[in-house]
């Protein structure tokens, strides 16, 4: 099934559910990851945000409006290594870190270049190990990715790898509504 939602609104409504986000890289896609994280922090959830420079996502944090200060107890900003090879033996380790006993929202950024089969095949194992023990999540998770770094004539490829390990695929460009497509 496929429709135009508002990004915001859309991540807010979710229910312990794995979503795809692909966007354009923009301030669209970092105010709805910005808006999720805050709502959260709102209900007191326990917040997450993969990024590979910590300091620069506190910053824009605090410019859209999080107070990071009073949220300590509540916002981790999990540092990513640069090198994707580097990533991927850490990540699953954090996903099953994550505390079961409090609800809990991701932002997992994926902000490598994806240029290659071999390194989309293992995004696609990575997000299929995650999708296969979400039951243990508490939450929701939300695995975005910057279209403009993953390679043109793979894309489609890496999309489909994707389908199985998602309950729904967000696409967003600037100023635009997203649009959703739910899987099964």
């Amino acid at each position: 099934m496929t429709s135009n939602v508002d990004t915001a609104e859309f991540f807010d409504n979710l229910e312990r559910t794995h979503v795809v986000y692909f966007h354009d890289g923009g301030k669209e896609s970092k105010n709805a990851e910005f808006n999720f994280i805050k709502k959260g922090l709102d209900k007191k959830q326990h917040c997450f945000y993969t990024t590979q420079n910590p300091e620069e996502i506190l910053r824009q944090m605090k410019e859209f409006g999080i107070d990071t200060e009073a949220n300590s107890d509540f916002i981790h900003i999990v540092k990513i290594p640069e090198k994707f090879e580097d990533y991927s033996k850490m990540i699953l380790d954090k996903v099953s870190a994550l505390p079961q006993d409090s609800e809990v929202r991701v932002i997992s950024t994926h902000y490598f270049n994806f240029n290659s089969e071999g390194r989309t095949d293992r995004m696609a194992e990575i997000e299929q190990c995650v999708d296969d023990d979400f039951h243990k999540i508490n939450g929701n998770f939300v695995c975005s990715f910057a279209v403009n770094n993953i390679d043109s004539n793979i894309r489609g490829r890496f999309l489909n790898q994707l389908l199985d390990s998602h309950t729904a695929i967000v696409f967003q460009t600037e100023g635009s509504k997203a649009e959703v497509f739910t899987l099964p």
